[in-house]
């Protein structure tokens, strides 16, 4: 397994991320895939993945070749706010998501893990996200804390975790 930084120059990587990233949509969401991301709309479903990616930086983890997972994360500030108010200065972990197929293999905690590198190399001392889909034991055995706050646009759980000591 290996991580690859995403290019939103590189069409040909943004093309092959699109349908996972449909996938993951859907499965958070709840919904049919072709209603989401109608099939005869391709240029404004491209367009929406493009924006929505924007600005932060995503990993992906290739495994076997194929593409398994991504995390997606950012610091919050102005130039880019997180779900939560409260947060500017902390990384926020904005998506994370693994492959069903490749469930239970420890793809989702090598991407957190990357994400936390990642956001330490930019001084970043904590790390806050919301949980939609209610993988409270995953975030708990990564020593994430659960908040007891509501996040209130998506009504996710909030988790924090300390990463770097003054």
């Amino acid at each position: 397994m290996v991580f690859v930084e995403l290019d939103m120059k590189d069409e040909a990587m943004m093309m092959k991320l699109l349908p996972l990233y449909q996938t993951y949509e859907s499965e958070i969401s709840e919904e049919v895939l072709e209603e989401i991301f109608p099939p005869n709309n391709f240029d404004e479903n491209f367009s929406y993945f493009k924006r929505y990616f924007s600005g932060k930086t995503t990993f992906i983890c290739v495994a076997d070749g194929e593409y398994g997972g991504f995390v997606t994360f950012h610091v919050d500030g102005d130039e880019r706010r997180g779900y939560a108010d409260g947060y500017e200065g902390w990384g926020h972990m904005s998506e994370i998501y693994t492959d069903r197929r490749l469930r239970g293999h420890g793809l989702g905690k090598a991407m957190v893990n990357k994400a936390e590198e990642e956001l330490k190399k930019l001084g970043v001392r904590s790390i806050y996200l919301t949980d939609i889909a209610d993988n409270d034991l995953f975030w708990k055995s990564l020593n994430y804390i659960d908040t007891g706050k509501i996040e209130p646009n998506e009504g996710g759980k909030i988790y924090e975790k300390h990463v770097n000591k003054v």
